[in-house]
């Protein structure tokens, strides 16, 4: 299998250098190997996404003009102009190999009709999914190239740029509040996070945003969930813009890191602007925490593995408290 894909590419791009090529063949080979690739796109047609918007890798320190785009946090960037995948140099391992990864899932989920990214194909839908299941699926490429399994992490909300007073679990070593987001998705549609990462391929006419929404109705219906589909995105969508703002170097970082909302309204999709907030974010955390708790809780779903991910730590003891077991009387009679 990687000699066949090794050919692919050498067919497509016989330029390509060693580093390169290798760092493409781990990606290409899991993907293929985890049966990720859904029935309505090609391998080729991947491989032909990921030389047409990124065909070599280059490693940039401080001076580069990347770092002054998007600032020292910045980890990586896949540029389309330039077709190179930009690697901040003094990353350590594992996230300099995971980061290469990430920018090359980005490519290859780029369709080449619009340059539009995975399910991100109407006004910016789906930004925290996409975000997600790129991280999700650049470590798990990492974890099957090394043989190694990350253990599932509790990081306090502090430490990824939200108010105090939170938790996020997650086993990934990046995005690791999306990852908890996507976990809690993941949960209520009853699907592995693959499934995201399938339907990011699926780019063409939106059909993975369209799989996506017919999933949730029914999880809606299942459960009599309160939100219909495109304010739940809504929610998730702000979370991730908030948290962007405080990452990225842009007037209103400060701002947002400081707990101030901002003075201007950012548009989150046409037509539904906020002032964005740190505060506000937790709302949004928090009214999807909570009532799809509640939902899951009076139509038997998934309450109990949801309420683990739960980020506020005072509303995740109630609910677990509420899924505990119950301790079986020994004193009564064994049947």
């Amino acid at each position: 299998m990687r000699e066949k894909i090794k050919e692919i590419i050498l067919q497509k791009n016989p330029e390509v250098d060693s580093l390169t090529l290798n760092y493409y063949l781990n990606y290409f080979c899991v993907v293929l190997e985890e049966d990720l690739i859904p029935d309505s796109v090609s391998l080729e047609e991947l491989i032909e996404n990921a030389l047409t918007y990124a065909n070599k890798i280059e490693f940039y320190d401080e001076n580069h003009r990347v770092a002054k785009e998007n600032g020292l946090d910045a980890k990586g960037y896949c540029d389309p102009e330039t077709k190179t995948i930009y690697i901040r140099d003094n990353l350590g391992e594992p996230l300099r190999e995971i980061t290469i990864y990430h920018e090359l899932h980005h490519a290859v989920q780029t369709n080449p009709l619009n340059d539009e990214v995975g399910i991100n194909q109407s006004y910016d839908i789906g930004r925290l999914i996409m975000e997600a299941q790129t991280q999700y699926i650049a470590e798990k490429i990492y974890s099957k190239i090394h043989n190694i399994t990350f253990p599932e992490r509790e990081i306090p909300s502090e430490n990824l740029r939200m108010l105090k007073g939170g938790t996020v679990i997650s086993n990934l070593h990046n995005y690791e509040m999306y990852d908890c987001e996507l976990t809690k998705l993941a949960i209520l549609l009853g699907v592995s996070k693959d499934y995201f990462v399938k339907i990011n391929y699926m780019y063409k006419n939106n059909e993975g945003l369209k799989d996506l929404e017919a999933k949730y109705n029914l999880a809606k219906e299942k459960y009599k969930l309160q939100y219909d589909f495109a304010f739940f995105l809504y929610c998730l969508d702000y979370i991730y813009c908030v948290d962007l703002l405080a990452y990225k170097e842009n007037p209103d970082k400060e701002v947002v890191i400081s707990g101030k909302a901002t003075e201007g309204h950012y548009v989150i999709y046409p037509n539904m602007s906020e002032s964005i907030s740190l505060a506000r974010q937790r709302f949004y955390i928090d009214e999807i925490d909570i009532s799809t708790f509640l939902s899951l809780m009076d139509n038997n779903g998934n309450k109990k593995e949801f309420a683990k991910y739960v980020i506020d730590n005072e509303k995740r003891g109630i609910m677990m408290e509420i899924v505990k077991e119950p301790i079986p009387d020994s004193s009564a009679p064994k049947m």
